[in-house]
């Protein structure tokens, strides 16, 4: 469970978040002068987020189990 869910966020955030620096980068009037640097360090804060994410739902599963509904 963890190893989907840290590279489902992880992937997702690069590219929900990547593609958006990039954009302000280029057409903001005043662009922040670290944003460049920024850019290609959204995946690895995205892992980092991942892990950390992953970490809270087998947590979360480990406290409070998946139980099947009974019919």
């Amino acid at each position: 469970m963890f190893k989907a869910v840290w590279k489902g966020w992880s992937v997702g955030v690069t590219v929900l978040f990547t593609p958006l620096l990039i954009l302000i980068a280029l057409f903001s009037p005043q662009v922040p002068s670290n944003i460049w640097i920024a850019i290609p360090l959204v995946p690895v804060i995205a892992c980092l987020q991942g892990i950390m994410v992953g970490g809270l739902v087998c947590l979360g599963l480990k406290i409070w189990p998946i139980t099947q509904a009974s019919s």
